[in-house]
């Protein structure tokens, strides 16, 4: 939030901005541009984090029980998620944009169906961040093992948010208007 406790937070309104240029550039990228983007950005990025907090957490008895359980079921949610975006959603979309005039077939039917199974996800994804937080006191740690998990896990949310709203706000609203282009015929 940029405005808090009726302080104007500068920082966060050149992040706001500087973050709306960048999605006004992702904007006028190819779709495949746009899921290379998030495929060697955000879901790289995701793997290797939630492999350094496994590390991290295997070494460290001072966390939280909740935020383990939380751990853990992101690592379940996650690594499932970034498989069916991979193996299935982004191949499909980057098909659907070499296409010329005919969908490509489908074992989902319309591409809305999956988009809308990611986008549920996302939401879980993001309930079960707010509760992680909450759980870890916002992230609050003396030092030690705990203050670099913290570290870690803050970092993953960060960009988890921001990959969150690359596919909702941009990726997915542009596939499902290609996807009506070809509907219209």
């Amino acid at each position: 939030m940029t405005i808090s406790r009726g302080r104007i937070n500068l920082r966060g309104i050149i992040r706001e901005i500087a973050g709306m240029g960048q999605v006004q550039l992702q904007m006028q990228d190819s779709l495949e541009a746009l899921i290379a983007g998030i495929e060697q950005s955000h879901h790289r990025f995701t793997r290797e984090q939630l492999e350094r907090i496994a590390n991290i957490l295997a070494n460290t008895g001072e966390v939280p029980d909740r935020v383990r359980q939380c751990i853990y079921a992101l690592q379940e949610d996650l690594i499932p998620h970034l498989m069916k975006e991979e193996r299935i959603l982004f191949p499909y979309i980057a098909a659907l944009e070499k296409s010329n005039g005919t969908p490509p077939a489908a074992c989902f039917g319309d591409v809305a169906n999956p988009i809308g199974a990611m986008q549920i996800e996302h939401g879980d994804v993001k309930a079960l961040l707010a509760e992680m937080r909450q759980a870890a006191a916002n992230y609050q740690a003396a030092g030690g093992h705990l203050a670099e998990l913290y570290d870690a896990l803050k970092a993953l949310e960060a960009d988890l948010i921001e990959h969150i709203y690359k596919e909702d706000e941009v990726l997915f609203p542009r596939v499902l208007q290609a996807s009506q282009r070809f509907a219209a015929g």
